[in-house]
């Protein structure tokens, strides 16, 4: 049964981890300004996610679940966890950055497909992020919700993603000022603090009584 309050935790859950200055989405803007090869780049990026996501909410977080009391310690820990990601957007808004674009975009296409396969597969925080946290809060939230927790985790990569297919060349003077990330980091640091209350309003206070 779809739980439209998993799928929104999720989802938000997962923008925060997608969306950020990194070498993935750094090399995806620019071929998304430059229009060379991005729809294979996204679709990439995307089935990616799919696959990492699934692994980490179908797999690991079936096998962590089965452990006692491991609902209630990921509660509290995950709400940590995810409220320092809050903390790290809110200082970067502090002193933001421009994401760099300049450099030649690449214009091979077997090399630009190379190149995304390796800033996303070969990063470890591709796979901290997807495997181990989203898998991991997935199972706080039951077996069940757990189609609604995946819609919710592969919703916020399309959205991000697709959007970059279609907006970046629009986008690319918005996002080399760093207004734009002060404003962006807020906006995650916010998201970042409202899953993190849902996750404890809803299992870890009730976990504890």
């Amino acid at each position: 049964m779809f739980n439209f309050s998993v799928y929104l935790s999720a989802l938000g859950l997962s923008i925060g981890q997608i969306v950020g200055i990194g070498p993935q989405n750094a090399f995806v803007l620019r071929q998304g300004i430059g229009r060379c090869h991005i729809l294979p780049i996204v679709t990439i990026c995307i089935v990616a996610d799919v696959f990492l996501i699934a692994c980490g909410v179908m797999g690991v977080g079936k096998l962590l679940n089965a452990i006692p009391g491991f609902i209630v310690t990921v509660t509290w820990l995950g709400a940590g966890f995810i409220l320092w990601l809050g903390y790290k957007a809110f200082r970067s808004a502090l002193t933001p950055g421009a994401m760099s674009l300049a450099g030649g975009v690449e214009k091979d296409r077997k090399r630009a497909i190379r190149t995304v396969l390796a800033v996303t597969l070969l990063n470890p925080y591709t796979w901290l992020d997807t495997v181990v946290l989203i898998g991991g809060v997935s199972a706080i939230y039951g077996e069940s919700a757990a189609p609604s927790f995946l819609l919710g985790s592969l919703s916020a990569s399309v959205l991000w993603f697709g959007g970059i297919a279609c907006f970046a060349g629009k986008l690319a003077p918005l996002f080399q000022r760093p207004q734009s990330w002060r404003v962006l980091d807020c906006v995650i640091g916010l998201v970042m603090l409202f899953t993190a209350f849902m996750l404890l309003r809803n299992y870890g206070f009730e976990g504890m009584a």
